[in-house]
């Protein structure tokens, strides 16, 4: 072994000695350049190949920064698209809220809807104003849509809402199409039902329902839904009718609270015995 490395050491030297440019190699030179010249050679391909994969996983670490770098910018690019869109939507939303004010006299409070009710007890959401924005208990809530319900309770900056769609809900309503007059119950996930109306009177589906006004709650002629079905029965004095809200409750954002009180003669009495 250590002769053999004593051998390539000293071809080595004769391949790398510069000869005299006017003599000629001798046999012995000749004969180690064959002899190593394929292992000279190998050796060359062999770095040659190990620096072609030291410059890939260079390039590879490289890529993978700029992968990394690139994913960033996507995501931070649609994070921005997001918000702008959402910014839109509410722009729209508030937009129509505002074309819709001045249909209605009554002064009327803009405000988000923070939460839901989701013990599934009552029909109910939570907003983001309360008595110090002068929400008081009683006073009507609407949308763009039609009547969403009633202010059943405040706080210092919060109110819950009792929707329409709620069994304890009941507002005064009539047919827009026949004038037919009747109660808009809440019938909890079911929708609402008009009641008390007249099997004589004329009520289809597809009529429009609108609030009355008698209730001294909600302003007159806002819109409360759409009838989807009627059965009139001969041994029954009023008719069923059920109706379907023309609020989307699953989708409502934002509301509007009538700030005035119900009028004193049509709010529900205290009972004296109490």
């Amino acid at each position: 072994m250590t002769f053999f490395l004593a051998l390539l050491s000293l071809a080595l030297i004769m391949l790398q000695s510069k000869p005299d440019p006017g003599s000629r190699s001798g046999p012995l030179p000749a004969a180690v350049l064959e002899l190593f010249g394929p292992f000279q050679q190998g050796i060359e391909k062999g770095l040659r190949f190990f620096s072609g994969i030291w410059e890939r996983y260079v390039y590879l670490v490289d890529l993978a920064e700029e992968n990394r770098i690139l994913r960033e910018i996507v995501l931070e690019q649609k994070r921005e698209i997001n918000d702008l869109t959402e910014e839109r939507l509410e722009n729209r939303r508030l937009r129509a809220l505002l074309g819709f004010r001045p249909s209605l006299p009554k002064p009327l409070l803009p405000a988000q809807v923070v939460g839901k009710d989701l013990t599934g007890w009552f029909h109910t959401l939570t907003i983001d104003r309360g008595r110090q924005d002068g929400v008081e208990e009683g006073m009507a809530v609407l949308s763009v849509q039609g009547i969403v319900g009633q202010v059943m309770e405040t706080s210092g900056h919060f109110s819950r809402v009792l929707l329409i769609t709620d069994p304890n809900s009941a507002v005064a309503a009539l047919v827009q199409r026949t004038r037919a007059r009747g109660v808009v119950e809440g019938r909890g996930i079911g929708g609402c039902v008009l009641k008390y109306v007249h099997r004589s009177e004329e009520v289809a589906p597809g009529d429009r329902v609108l609030s009355s006004g008698l209730d001294g709650v909600y302003p007159r002629g806002t819109t409360l839904g759409t009838v989807s079905r009627v059965r009139r029965k001969e041994t029954e004095l009023f008719q069923e009718v059920d109706l379907h809200p023309s609020v989307d409750f699953n989708k409502l954002e934002e509301i509007l609270v009538v700030c005035e009180k119900p009028s004193q003669d049509t709010a529900p009495k205290e009972d004296p015995a109490s």
